[in-house]
């Protein structure tokens, strides 16, 4: 398989060719140099002005015996651009055929989990469940899936991924047994049959017939039945809200005003807006697992303690503040810790220690406590 193990990411196998080069050089020449470097983004895809920070915990297993001393914001954490989000200080050596794998572990977890923000910020209070590991290659889904979580996802439906989570695994039924079955309510009555209350019970309404007629038929025949789910393809689809306010419409008229409606297929945000007064619950897929990555750089920042940096990049060390009023500011690592000009108390300093001379400095967190903190985060405009 086109795959490679931990191993070999950790010993700095999976790297560009010229941070090699580079390492061979500086070590025939017997040169060494102990650096800052510091990472962060200029823009951010598709419209806003934050980003969540996600994927530290493979980072830290990366540098773990390494030698190097990490300081980092919370992962799970917002932030903005030109903000620094970690600062490593290493024997650049050692470090070179790091920085590819590094930045590969942020820029697209880091992605994932905050297009999963977008969406669940999108769908409001609404369940949104991550259902896009297909489209990735499986090697990486505990990652998608882990990173969706902590973005704002309520579920998902690899069951690796929800295992390691802490969680059960969401799913209804695919279109194959309907088509096996040949029949909707053949299928969810086995389900239900099968499983009985220990999974929730939603019929898939719309692979032979009408969504308003199999929802109904459903509805009727399974006794506890939950919910329906739409997924109508784009071929047959016309306009999703006014099928789902017809088959809501059908429900509560017939008297089953507790059997919710569950959309899935081909949903982002704006979708998912138009869909929420009728809507009870998401299943998004491609949307999240192939969300643009944040396009986060590495840069030295100081050698030997000195100020340096390259053209565009503003040299020396640097610590991030902010204040629960919001505002944040970004200054020189030696400079003394500000008050707010806004509303007057110091402000708290968002870079923390998390690894020294290669050896972590806390225990490591949870996704679920991870996810909480990063909702609970009540100074950005996303947490609103």
């Amino acid at each position: 398989m086109n795959i490679v193990s931990a191993e070999e990411i950790k010993d700095g196998k999976i790297t560009d060719v010229y941070f090699q080069r580079s390492q061979q050089i500086l070590g025939e020449q017997d040169i060494d140099k102990k650096v800052r470097m510091e990472v962060r983004l200029k823009s951010l895809p598709e419209e806003g002005d934050w980003g969540l920070f996600v994927g530290l915990d493979e980072v830290l297993e990366l540098l773990e015996g390494k030698g190097f001393t990490v300081w980092s914001l919370r992962e799970g954490a917002a932030f903005r651009p030109y903000e620094p989000v970690l600062s490593i200080e290493a024997d650049y050596r050692e470090f070179a055929p790091l920085e590819t794998p590094l930045l590969g572990f942020l820029c697209q977890a880091s992605g994932v989990a905050t297009k999963a923000r977008r969406i669940k910020r999108a769908a409001q209070d609404k369940p949104v469940y991550h259902f896009g590991s297909r489209r990735m290659h499986p090697a990486i889904a505990p990652m998608i899936g882990r990173s969706a979580f902590i973005g704002g996802c309520d579920g998902v439906a690899v069951t690796e991924t929800a295992q390691r989570l802490g969680l059960e695994p969401v799913g209804t039924i695919p279109h194959a047994l309907v088509l096996l079955l040949e029949d909707s309510t053949t299928a969810t009555s086995m389900f239900k049959e099968t499983f009985g209350d220990r999974v929730t019970c939603v019929a898939l309404v719309d692979t032979f017939g009408d969504e308003k007629f199999e929802a109904l038929e459903n509805a009727d025949l399974i006794e506890g039945l939950d919910a329906v789910r739409l997924d109508t393809p784009s071929s047959r689809r016309g306009d999703m809200l006014d099928i789902a306010r017809e088959v809501r419409w059908e429900l509560d008229l017939n008297g089953f005003e507790d059997v919710d409606i569950f959309i899935s297929g081909g949903l982002g945000e704006e979708e998912i807006e138009q869909l929420n007064d009728v809507a009870d619950a998401y299943g998004v897929g491609t949307a999240i697992s192939n969300s643009p990555v944040l396009d986060f750089a590495l840069d030295i920042v100081e050698i030997e303690g000195e100020p340096i940096a390259k053209r565009g990049k503003r040299s020396g060390g640097k610590k991030l503040f902010s204040c629960p009023c919001g505002q944040r500011k970004v200054l020189p690592r030696k400079a003394p810790r500000p008050v707010c000009e806004e509303c007057g108390p110091p402000m708290k300093e968002e870079l923390t220690k998390v690894m020294e001379e290669g050896e972590p400095t806390r225990e490591k967190k949870g996704a679920k406590e991870i996810r909480d903190f990063s909702i609970s985060q009540s100074n950005f405009s996303l947490c609103n």
